[in-house]
């Protein structure tokens, strides 16, 4: 299945994401030190695209091949690149700092996600007296064993409020998609199928 580049204005701001497959969306959110080919990299936008949903990597707003554009924070592009995109409960993905912009997006419309994959999120106590508000939405935790830069209380807050969260294991680094490609796509397949 081909990955297509594409474009679209959000807010006025010239947003990159590369899209393949059809079906429910599942608009996937970069790190700090990465960008929309990234996923591409590791093959889980052929691995999201595989099990029959539409799978969106975006460049965060002046990251990769985005403009900057005028966004209050993260989390207000995510809301407004969803209402661009007309996105109906979207699963969102987000790693390490798109984990924490996803999270901040999530805990504020819990009803509008289809379900969450949160990979070594940061700053997750900020949003500590929210996170029982996602309680039934379908999420996957994926850490890397020894993570030294978002350290395991943060899942273990989410796990704590959230019932409906599974967590799993895969390789060692903060950035664990790296370290094993093939397990991580193999957890969100199954994730996914399972929803």
């Amino acid at each position: 299945m081909q990955n297509l580049e594409k474009f679209v204005q959000v807010n006025g701001a010239k947003i990159h994401y590369i899209e393949a497959g059809n079906g429910k969306a599942v608009v996937l959110h970069h790190g700090a030190r990465f960008n929309a080919h990234t996923w591409e990299e590791t093959g889980t936008i052929s691995a999201i695209a595989e099990v029959g949903y539409r799978a969106i990597s975006i460049d965060f707003p002046g990251f990769g091949k985005s403009e900057s554009g005028n966004f209050g924070n993260l989390s207000d592009f995510i809301s407004s690149f969803i209402e661009t995109m007309k996105l109906d409960k979207p699963i969102l993905l987000g790693a390490s700092m798109g984990g924490e912009a996803v999270l901040e997006y999530a805990v504020d419309n819990p009803k509008k996600l289809g379900g969450l994959i949160l990979v070594g999120a940061v700053g997750v106590s900020s949003y500590e007296n929210k996170l029982k508000d996602l309680d039934g939405l379908p999420i996957l935790l994926i850490w890397g064993k020894h993570d030294n830069v978002s350290p395991k209380h943060n899942y273990e807050l989410i796990l704590k409020y959230v019932k409906s969260a599974k967590f799993v294991n895969i390789g060692n680094q903060h950035a664990c998609y790296l370290d094993d490609p093939n397990g991580f796509n193999e957890q969100i397949k199954t994730f996914l199928k399972g929803l």
